[in-house]
């Protein structure tokens, strides 16, 4: 692979512009190479890196909010569909939330043990 700029050999690939730099190009950034005058540019791309990491690490604890809201609205669905009669509308409707919530928790829980494990290694 050859410097973009002086047709030597390359030591790496600026991580913005993906081209391919000598060690006369290139500034290390630690976490990655980049041409002169794209540092910023990488150090944009590497908090943006930092940032989803803490977010899909937070992922598996906020994927437990939709099933629960979900099946606390069912109960109370529920609860005031039973005070009616079990044909009650609002029953039928509680009891559409509840189930949605159950399987979606369970959904939520099988993918993000998969993805964590997957993420891990």
């Amino acid at each position: 692979m050859q410097c973009f700029n002086h047709q030597t050999d390359a030591i790496g690939i600026c991580k913005h512009c993906q081209r391919a730099l000598c060690i006369e190009c290139c500034s290390d950034l630690g976490d990655g190479l980049a041409c002169k005058g794209h540092e910023d540019e990488v150090h944009h791309l590497n908090s943006l890196i930092q940032n989803s990491k803490r977010a899909y690490a937070s992922s598996p604890k906020a994927s437990l909010f939709g099933p629960a809201f979900n099946v606390f609205m069912g109960l109370v669905f529920v609860y005031f569909g039973f005070e009616k009669g079990l044909d009650s509308f609002l029953f039928i409707l509680g009891a559409g939330f509840v189930i949605f919530g159950v399987a979606t928790l369970i959904y939520n829980t099988k993918y993000f043990k998969k993805v964590t494990t997957n993420y891990e290694t």
